[in-house]
């Protein structure tokens, strides 16, 4: 026998759960370290002893349920209701946003009109790795077909574009049609057409190949890992691999020896006579028969991709066959059967193929069974099923209800233990939303400041004491005297065990079993999110304390609500962010996608929505700040909006919020924020108040209005005006963005430079003075200063001037607040300060949401009593609430 042959041991050894051996010895160790005086009896008919073996017996049973298959452990009861998500799957967590050139490819060959394509960077944007011009080879090129293929190319790109990324120009390959010379002699040809069809298939995808795509199966079958396979974007018609995409170009050259070892592979060629290129110039004379220039096939184009020319009649007058010695001409029936052949092989070669392995289902098992350890002991005892119901004496029964307790509240630890593995996939499945989302709601209007109503407080606890348990108990069943131990609580014991004793709803305990769980199912990805104290959780609900304490539906009523609802935030938060890890995954550097119709609703990127999450805002992606006290910032891509700040992102937050009011929670909100932007990227945090917030998120709404109307128009003419508005608006808030402590000068002074900028600024500040006088101004009145400065003096002459026609407190910065927001609606009307273009189509169009009209400064609350005009209003906002610096509130 060798010396290194595998033995098969004769006797299988046992988990160390199921060695009933074992776990009696384990357990009478115990015990004389317990009891070494008291107890030194431990043979096998002592009474102790004999539970002691009981005890290891069920311990054994719970330890060979939990050995079951992973599968089957998972398997909810198919006649439960609401069985939850399990596991997120590979291809739901795993896929990328697009990062390198290759991810791109891929991504426009998932297109099925795209036959392959050739990607380059350019230096339009001053920094050529962030533009990317095209070069695409179409299956069937069609010149009507142009616009509609550049407008798929744009769509796919705004979906799946990493930050600062930028589509260049998109132009297409002409087809070269390529005729051949051959003379084949063929055997073993049952059908000539079924032969031929194979044959010049094979030909055409030597020339023109088409890039191999490949099911998860099959990659997972030679030999690749998960991890591999799932890399890069999501794509729908299979998976394709770094080294075909390496070994598929566009041929610029085409080598007789390539075509020739297809041709010499086939079973169905014997000999290949003859072979040449068929070309009108194409080659030098002499090298026709072994290699021809791509681009010299059709000197009159450009971009020429090469393509077998098997459409048209001419190709087939080329091709001679030999079968058996004699000559074989093919008819025009065989000529449009093979072409159609070809034809349909070819496009065999493009279609989907299936994206994620089958998953494995497990068999739902009743794990949770429990059977007494009293039915296993022996009659003396006296505690079976019948001991306690015949007739005894009272005292003998006091006795035998005091050995029953112990041994009941024995039976409830074990049936408990087996309990558990119920809750199973509860406890590693996604978190349901229903279960938590309305509480995460109520929570965000705290931090948000806002007021919350009596109905909402209702449903807030009623929710609350409905979050799962994380511990689950069962009553022990087939027993006798259970009805002298458990009295008036029978009913509910029978339904669900000692579950209110177990777990009390929205305890401490629960939630930070809660927290562990889901904690547990975040580190799977690598994630930690920061602790609560620096996230001043406590410090923003604490001003709730006196409206949510003393409920009478609080069941933890004496444990520290405020600690509770620090807990309940955090579990919410990771709930969050586990339901959508998936997206936010594979999308983690995603760009905002400019070609919606909706900016208001479509402008959020999802770095934006991974940084949001991981701080806890309360209402990630809200639009408008400046009328509310929610969390929320913007994200401006400096590339998008000024060539001059290429690789840098704006981040626009509100600092008058609870949290971000907080010195301390600002610097965690900029370490956020770095910790997650690409290393190559610059960061700047531009912290607003509410009037410049206000101001810039108009100017931000019709920038997008416009941004997103060009990139939409970008292939049709007549639509460059639109760009041109998109670029000057960039170009003034990039002025704000660097410069954020003079929006209101910077705006003043944009719209002095335009033509009849001047005269739309004085017409704005008359009709704002007028507006809040008590009486008319003298008609000569004007406002013609050159600059901001001069202006501000102006304005404040004419109120000093006319002082008892104004209220108290009136001054100059508040009607050049007022003039600011009326000119952000001119600068955001299509043809503002240039001639109309009647080729102009606007469709989406810059109308100032309700919430952002020109009102006065949020400052400026009092309304002018002293003047018969219509009372003006603002939009009413809540104070918010205020921790001063050390953390206490205020």
């Amino acid at each position: 026998m060798e010396p290194n042959a595998l033995k098969i041991a004769s006797d299988a050894s046992l988990h160390p759960g199921q060695d009933l051996t074992r776990l009696r010895q384990q357990g009478i160790a115990q015990l004389q370290k317990l009891a070494p005086e008291t107890w030194s009896d431990h043979n096998v008919f002592d009474p102790g002893i004999t539970l002691l073996e009981v005890l290891a017996y069920v311990l054994s049973d719970l330890s060979y349920k939990l050995s079951y298959p992973v599968a089957d452990l998972l398997e909810v009861d198919p006649q439960s209701d609401g069985a939850p998500d399990q596991f997120l799957t590979s291809d739901a967590v795993m896929f990328s946003h697009c990062v390198t050139l290759a991810d791109y490819r891929r991504l426009f060959l998932d297109i099925p009109i795209i036959k392959n394509l050739d990607i380059q960077t350019s230096d339009k944007t001053k920094n050529g790795e962030t533009c990317f011009d095209l070069m695409v080879q179409l299956y069937n090129y069609e010149p009507e077909q142009v616009v509609q293929v550049q407008n798929r190319i744009h769509h796919v790109f705004s979906q799946a574009r990493c930050v600062t990324h930028q589509l260049g120009d998109i132009a297409f390959y002409n087809p070269a049609d390529v005729k051949l010379g051959m003379k084949m002699v063929l055997e073993n040809t049952n059908s000539i057409v079924d032969a031929l069809v194979d044959i010049l298939a094979k030909v055409a995808l030597e020339i023109s190949p088409t890039v191999k795509r490949y099911s998860a199966t099959e990659l997972f079958n030679m030999g690749m890992y998960v991890q591999d396979i799932y890399q890069g974007p999501r794509l729908n018609n299979g998976y394709i691999l770094d080294s075909d995409l390496e070994n598929t170009p566009i041929k610029k050259y085409l080598y007789s020896s390539d075509i020739l070892d297809v041709l010499r592979q086939h079973q169905n060629i014997k000999q290949i006579e003859e072979f040449r290129f068929i070309t009108e110039g194409g080659a030098q004379p002499g090298y026709e028969y072994w290699q021809v220039e791509v681009a010299e096939l059709d000197p009159t184009k450009n971009n020429l991709a090469p393509q077998l020319g098997f459409s048209s009649d001419a190709f087939f007058e080329g091709l001679s066959l030999v079968i058996e010695g004699q000559d074989y001409h093919l008819s025009e029936q065989e000529i449009a059967q093979i072409k159609l052949g070809i034809a349909a092989k070819l496009s065999e070669e493009s279609g989907g193929l299936e994206q994620s392995f089958a998953q494995s289902e497990g068999q739902y098992v009743h794990l949770s069974r429990y059977d007494s350890l009293q039915h296993e002991l022996p009659k003396t005892y006296a505690v079976t099923e019948q001991m306690l119901n015949r007739e005894i004496d009272s005292a003998q029964k006091a006795q035998l209800l005091q050995f029953k307790g112990y041994l009941h509240l024995f039976d409830q630890l074990l049936a408990d233990q087996h309990k558990q593995i119920d809750i199973l996939p509860h406890v590693l499945a996604l978190p349901q939303q229903q279960s938590f989302e309305f509480l995460g709601m109520v929570l965000d209007c705290m931090l948000a400041s806002e007021a919350i109503s009596e109905s909402v407080l209702h449903k807030f606890w009623q929710r609350a004491i409905s979050l799962p348990h994380t511990q689950l108990s069962q009553a022990v069943t087939g027993i006798s005297g259970v009805n002298h131990l458990i009295r008036v609580a029978m009913p509910s014991y029978l339904e669900q065990g000692l579950q209110q004793q177990l777990e009390i709803d929205f305890s401490i305990a629960q939630l930070t079993r809660l927290n562990d769980s889901a904690a547990h199912l975040l580190a799977r990805f690598a994630i930690k999110l920061p602790n609560a104290n620096l996230l001043k959780y406590r410090e923003a609900f604490s001003f709730y304390m006196s409206a949510l304490s003393g409920c009478e539906l609080d069941p933890s009523h004496e444990e520290d609500l405020l600690t509770r609802l620090v807990l309940l935030r955090q579990y919410i938060d990771k709930c969050r962010l586990l339901n959508e890890i998936g997206t936010l995954g594979h999308n983690r550097c995603r760009g905002f996608n400019y070609l919606s119709k909706s900016p208001k609703t479509a402008h959020l990127s999802s770095l934006s929505q991974l940084v949001m999450r991981n701080l806890g805002f309360s209402h990630q992606g809200q639009m408008p700040l400046a009328t509310h006290n929610r969390e929320s910032f913007y994200l401006l891509e400096g590339d998008l909006i000024s060539e001059q700040q290429s690789e840098t992102l704006f981040f626009v937050l509100p600092n008058w919020t609870t949290r971000l009011n907080n010195e301390n929670f600002q610097r965690l909100v900029e370490s956020q924020i770095v910790q997650h932007v690409p290393l190559h990227m610059t960061v700047r945090c531009v912290w607003l108040q509410r009037e410049q917030m206000s101001l810039f998120e108009r100017l931000y709404y019709g920038w997008l209005n416009f941004y997103g109307q060009a990139q939409r128009e970008r292939f049709c003419e007549g639509q460059a005006h639109i760009a041109n508005v998109a670029t000057d608006i960039g170009e003034l808030l990039e002025l704000i963005l660097l410069d954020s402590g003079r929006v209101i000068e910077l705006i003043i002074e944009y719209v002095l430079a335009k033509p009849q900028g001047g005269e739309v600024l004085e017409t704005y500040l008359l009709q704002i003075l007028q507006g809040y006088a008590s009486a008319e101004l003298p008609d000569d009145l004007e406002l013609n200063g050159d600059s901001y400065q001069a202006i501000m003096d102006q304005i404040t002459e004419v109120i000093s001037t006319h002082s008892e026609l104004y209220p108290q407190g009136f001054n100059a910065q508040q009607v050049i607040y007022l003039a600011t927001q009326l000119c952000i609606d001119h600068i955001c009307t299509p043809n503002a300060f240039t001639q109309p273009n009647s080729n102009t189509r606007f469709t989406v169009g810059y109308s100032p949401l309700a919430y952002l009209k020109p009102i006065l400064p949020v400052s400026f609350s009092q309304i002018n009593s002293n003047t018969a005009v219509v009372s003006k209003f603002i939009v009413a906002t809540s104070v918010p609430n205020r921790i001063d610096p050390e953390g206490n509130e205020e």
